[in-house]
């Protein structure tokens, strides 16, 4: 996910996030796999003893539902739980990562809106989304600033009210032109 800032693109994720999840996922399956396979092999490898006759009966036996779901279905059982446990696991870790940063900015804004002051808002480390507080924070510094000089500009032109009524006036016209100014950027 990107933004534009100006002409250039901002990543607001870190760059290869869903990459790693990936290749973290993919590990945990294949890891899984390998010992189902493990497992199995050492079952089914062992050389069959005697001749034909025995060879046969023992294929046989294998044949039998009741006999083979404990051999091949355990393990398989036992990789299931383990990938699903696995991939909850790295779920929870990718929304917590990604899901959790835009939460906290969700709540400063309502709580903005709700008006109470504006506060920046700083992240976790290794939490996605970064940028998105960094630009948060940025425009947080600016709207004080904006806000101070308007503050500035109306305090000037109330100065001179108790001197030259009309040149006050002029100042005030003046401070109302700037301060449309400052407000016309966040439109």
């Amino acid at each position: 996910m990107s933004a534009e800032a100006g002409n250039a693109k901002v990543r607001i994720t870190e760059g290869g996030y869903g990459t790693r999840f990936l290749v973290k996922l993919a590990l945990t399956v294949g890891l899984g796999l390998s010992l189902v396979f493990g497992a199995l092999y050492l079952l089914f490898s062992r050389p069959l003893e005697g001749g034909y006759g025995s060879a046969y009966a023992a294929l046989q036996n294998l044949t039998q539902p009741w006999l083979l779901l404990p051999i091949v279905g355990l393990p398989v059982l036992v990789y299931a739980l383990v990938v699903c446990i696995v991939t909850v696991v790295l779920c929870v870790y990718a929304i917590h990562k990604v899901a959790g940063p835009l939460y906290r900015m969700d709540r400063v804004v309502d709580n903005f809106i709700s008006g109470e002051p504006i506060r920046a808002v700083f992240f976790r480390d290794g939490d996605q989304a970064a940028i998105l507080a960094d630009v948060f924070n940025a425009f947080v510094a600016r709207l004080r600033d904006d806000r101070k000089a308007c503050q500035e500009l109306m305090v000037r032109a109330e100065s001179g009210l108790d001197r030259d009524p009309e040149r006050a006036v002029a100042e005030m016209a003046k401070a109302a032109g700037e301060i449309a100014r400052h407000i016309s950027k966040y439109r």
